[in-house]
């Protein structure tokens, strides 16, 4: 099945952005690692989400959805072995975390994922983690999941994590660091890309009381030994899924309002707001009822624009989709770290776009890494063309929104993957009177018709 999408003339309204995934997911897993009950409020729920509520479960958590929050009894150190598979799905970071804290289960753990997750780069997580003292066996291939964890606890010491591959690596030795005997100092070397995710992880871990050293350019970090305490949480609106609402704002002449957003958060994908301003997009916050509108009075934005995405990396493909419309010379670079994604992010864009049409080019460093791209926009395309998510739903959104200014409906796989971080996300779409169906995979004669 295909997702049919017909072209609009204007996006204008109100539209609800989902809670944040990556902050919802550091307070589950805190709560889950304290010693009392705690509270998320304004939590997501999709099924990156669910899939690490069902994971803190499988290491002894209570966790019950209640209406507008959770409720989470943690399990302090005591953590308990209750499923012979953690299954991780297709969540990088469910994976990535419960390898590092199974290290103090009282019995082995076998982590594991989708065909996706397990084709991904995780060795430097396994290294830094046998240097603090765990035992972990690749179970088919070297160097990735699934794994045993054989339960040898983190004993503190020093490891080294490349910068440049994964913040979630950093994350997840953070998280498990406090359960050591020993202060942990992870030694972080080359370029830090995504300094924003391990903010929030630091500040989540702060606000439940874990004492951290944190060297100005996050060469470094020491977690000292201590005690999760028990707290409360509230989590904001989550600027990754705004993206594809605000991208969609910017190519429209109109106003739109976005609910459930704060200008307060660490999130390094808010420079999506910066990056519509400064193609010319009005943006006013209101923090006092959780809102941003936002007010396009361009028909067609023009100009040359370049931005530098190594913060943020998650919103590269919503780049590329407003690019697309932008007349001029629209330039990202510092996208590099998508490579590892669940798809490589830049490589996918370039190529369906080109099928699209678009005057886009791929950007390499160092060779052959794809780092970014540069497109000479146009105000719309022909259409009328199958487009391919890449089974990545960050992908499947962007060209969701780049197709949304051609002259006919383009034909998109990978619709149900919106699951994974915006559920509602053709709900959204449907208020700003977007239309969309489900089609049978059809011949380009009958596409037409």
């Amino acid at each position: 099945m295909l997702l049919k999408v017909t072209p609009t003339s204007t996006i204008a309204g109100s539209m609800k952005v989902p809670s944040s995934k990556p902050e919802t997911q550091r307070a589950i897993i805190a709560a889950s690692l304290c010693e009392g009950v705690s509270k998320v409020y304004n939590d997501l729920r999709c099924l990156e989400t669910e899939t690490m509520k069902t994971a803190c479960r499988s290491i002894g958590a209570t966790i019950e959805d209640k209406d507008g929050y959770l409720e989470i009894t943690g399990v302090g150190r005591n953590l308990q072995s209750n499923a012979r598979v953690i299954d991780a799905l297709g969540s990088g970071l469910v994976f990535r975390v419960l390898t590092a804290l199974t290290c103090f289960s009282p019995s082995a753990s076998v982590i594991s994922g989708d065909k996706i997750l397990c084709g991904l780069v995780m060795e430097p997580l396994f290294t830094a983690l046998d240097e603090l003292g765990a035992k972990i066996s690749c179970i088919t291939e070297p160097g990735k999941g699934p794994v045993a964890n054989w339960g040898h606890p983190l004993q503190g010491g020093e490891c080294t994590i490349q910068g440049n591959i994964s913040s979630q690596f950093i994350t997840s030795v953070l998280l498990a660091a406090p359960m050591a005997a020993k202060p942990t100092k992870i030694n972080i070397t080359g370029e830090v890309l995504s300094i924003s995710y391990i903010k929030q992880t630091i500040d989540t871990m702060t606000q439940c009381g874990i004492k951290l050293d944190v060297a100005d350019d996050f060469s470094s970090i020491t977690v000292y030994p201590g005690e999760y305490k028990a707290t409360d949480h509230h989590i904001v609106g989550d600027f990754t899924s705004a993206s594809y609402l605000v991208a969609a704002a910017a190519m429209f002449k109109g106003t739109t309002v976005l609910e459930n957003m704060n200008s307060n958060s660490l999130q390094g994908e808010r420079a999506i707001i910066e990056v519509v301003k400064a193609l010319g997009v009005e943006v006013v916050f209101d923090d006092v009822n959780d809102n941003i509108t936002l007010i396009n009075k361009f028909d067609q934005i023009e100009g040359d624009f370049e931005f530098d995405a190594s913060d943020y990396p998650n919103i590269v493909p919503t780049l590329a989709a407003i690019g697309t419309y932008v007349k001029g010379t629209f330039r990202v670079i510092g996208g590099s770290i998508t490579r590892l994604h669940k798809s490589p992010r830049i490589k996918a864009m370039v190529s369906e776009l080109q099928t699209m049409g678009v005057d886009i080019t791929a950007i390499l460093k160092d060779g052959d890494v794809y780092d970014g791209f540069e497109i000479k926009g146009a105000g719309s395309y022909e259409g009328d063309v199958e487009l391919s998510s890449w089974g990545d739903h960050r992908i499947f959104m962007s060209l969701f929104v780049a197709s949304l200014r051609c002259k006919n409906p383009n034909f998109l796989d990978g619709y149900n993957d919106v699951s994974c971080s915006f559920p509602g996300f053709f709900d959204e779409f449907s208020r700003a009177q977007v239309q969309f169906e489900e089609v049978e995979e059809m011949d380009d004669e009958a596409k037409r018709a």
